[in-house]
């Protein structure tokens, strides 16, 4: 039976299960390979549970450390918030609860996303920040944000990832006043015409490529652009054609500040909230699961 719990030993066995080898996390910490192991070991006869096992000469993490490191986890969440409370001066027993979203979701879902942790957290202060769904992937897996929104779900391997589609549009191509000529005929008239595309590790930016090379249509590549707002202030100074979810060009339209040129029925983009399987998951994560749509 566990009497106390010694926080150096699961700091690091933390550190070990992050980085994947002792020899890894000894760099880290700066502290000897050995005096590692034999940290470890003590954590493990506490436990009476072995928290790795040797394969190939390498640590694969056993189902009793993948439970005690998602405890660790948390644990050292509450510590940095610990740190972060008394540094500020604040004093403040506001929980911190972190976003995700991938640069080229249009704003208007990143800030229903913000409201709704907002309403299910109202004892917690929320960080969202923009990333690559690379990076969201990476970030999820080392805790380090607690739920993220993607448009693209190819980049997830084999990890024990939540995920749910919340919405899903059509794809219109869109341009300033200027460009209105290219309704007529569409989308053949779109050969030659100006374009603003998304980024290549964009699936948007593959599905565009792709539909053009059916449709035998050849394009100017104007800029490459992965940021939505970005992306919206060069359609509307008139600078190229840009491609965009309905419902996001929608008020830019109402407007007058950007015309439909027309729709590509054979592009559609849909977006998830994705988060980490966890042993035990925030009611915030919960919530926005259970309701969050588009």
């Amino acid at each position: 039976m566990i009497k106390w719990l010694n926080y150096h030993h699961l700091l690091y066995f933390r550190v070990i299960a992050k980085e994947g080898s002792i020899a890894r996390a000894s760099e880290v910490l700066l502290v000897g390979q050995s005096a590692l192991s034999t940290q470890l070991k003590q954590l493990e006869e506490s436990l009476a549970q072995k928290l790795f096992e040797r394969k190939n000469k390498s640590l694969v993490i056993t189902e009793a450390g993948k439970v005690a490191l998602e405890y660790a986890e948390e644990i050292f969440k509450k510590g940095e918030e610990f740190i972060q409370v008394f540094n500020e001066q604040s004093l403040s027993s506001k929980s911190h609860y972190q976003i995700g979203v991938v640069a080229s979701a249009p704003k208007v879902i990143a800030c229903e996303l913000l409201e709704q942790a907002q309403k299910y957290g109202d004892d917690c202060f929320i960080t969202l920040a923009e990333n690559t769904p690379e990076e969201l992937i990476e970030k999820i897996n080392k805790h380090e944000i607690d739920l993220a929104l993607t448009n693209n779900l190819s980049v997830i391997g084999k990890e024990d990832i939540r995920v749910k589609l919340v919405g899903s549009s059509y794809i219109s191509v869109y341009g300033a006043k200027k460009y209105a000529k290219f309704k007529e005929g569409f989308p053949e008239s779109l050969e030659g015409a100006p374009l603003i595309l998304p980024t290549k590790h964009s699936k948007l930016r593959y599905d565009i490529e792709h539909t053009f090379h059916e449709l035998g249509i050849h394009y100017d590549l104007i800029a490459e652009v992965q940021d939505s707002s970005v992306k919206k202030l060069m359609g509307e100074h008139g600078k190229g054609l840009i491609f965009l979810p309905e419902f996001a060009a929608k008020p830019l339209v109402k407007e007058g500040k950007l015309y439909k040129i027309g729709r590509l029925p054979q592009i559609k983009e849909e977006y998830w909230i994705m988060t980490k399987k966890r042993t035990l998951s925030s009611p915030i994560t919960e919530k926005i699961l259970d309701n969050f749509t588009l």
